[in-house]
């Protein structure tokens, strides 16, 4: 039988409740505001080093403004960018072969140089890089392919190059220090002074890629042939068109000082798959 209580048994039990309940939301409470205060602490530390980070960034690029804004520099960047996209591209095409090998047989190992497979008979296998006669009804082995132009020596096998002018070297290929603000300290060329209008002639035969009046290289001139491309820079008068095919020798511009340019001469470059290597390794100037 249930016993009943007297009312002040039910006031003293309504305030122990009544206390119960506001004090576990007390701590409820207190617990969410820390957890805000310590989020929003978090928060502001991280938004202040960004600040900073950002305010050394733009003073960097004001006291580096006259070289971060060249071409020469725009160009080293889109460079680097293609060489993390291809070792990128190669890393992906690794784990993508070694996913496909386990899924075979995992005995079998890829050789990734070419090599000739043995033959059942020793005296029959056939050498590396040796071509095989046709002989009809039988399958014929093709011969190596060709190797591509990749560095200095096999440029100056494969191709032939000229002089651009006659003139005075006054600035070579690579690092360089200079009392002008417009010239940067990496050069990816090679200076040749001379008198303005001197005739500029085409260092090796190819296409004319471009022809063009804008830019630190002033009016300028690229051709290319294959892999390799030559460029004329800061030239006065530019006799060729674009899609033009010239030929070793030929009169293509004059000397000028067009674009950054403290005096005329012209800036010349070799260029491999778009990378600047030394003129000077090609042609004795």
């Amino acid at each position: 039988m249930e016993r009943t209580l007297r009312d002040d048994e039910k006031i003293r039990r309504a305030e122990e409740i009544y206390y119960r309940r506001n004090h576990r939301n007390a701590v409820l409470s207190h617990g969410r505001e820390t957890k805000r205060q310590k989020t929003y602490l978090g928060s502001k530390i991280i938004l202040e080093m960004l600040i900073l980070v950002l305010l050394a960034l733009a003073v960097f690029a004001v006291k580096n403004k006259d070289y971060i804004f060249t071409k020469d520099f725009l160009n080293n960047c889109a460079q680097y960018n293609i060489n993390l996209s291809e070792k990128f591209d190669f890393i992906l095409a690794y784990f993508r072969e070694k996913e496909e090998n386990e899924q075979g047989n995992n005995d079998i190992f890829i050789n990734h140089e070419t090599t000739n497979p043995p033959a059942d008979n020793p005296s029959e296998a056939v050498p590396e890089n040796t071509q095989v006669v046709e002989v009809p009804g039988e399958e014929v082995q093709s011969s190596s392919p060709q190797s591509v132009i990749t560095d200095a020596n096999s440029l100056k096998n494969a191709i032939s190059f000229v002089k651009p002018i006659e003139g005075i070297v006054t600035s070579g290929f690579g690092a360089r220090e200079s009392v002008y603000q417009n010239v940067t300290g990496e050069h990816t060329g090679i200076d040749l002074a001379a008198e303005k209008g001197r005739k500029i002639v085409a260092s090796m035969t190819g296409t004319v890629t471009q022809v063009s009046t804008e830019g630190d290289y002033g009016n300028h001139i690229r051709i290319t042939k294959e892999n390799i491309t030559t460029l004329y820079a800061h030239c006065q008068d530019m006799y060729v068109t674009e899609g033009q095919e010239i030929t070793e020798g030929q009169e293509i511009a004059s000397v000028g000082s067009t674009g950054n340019s403290t005096g005329p001469h012209l800036h010349f470059e070799i260029r491999i798959d778009n990378h600047p290597i030394n003129p000077a390794e090609i042609i004795a100037f």
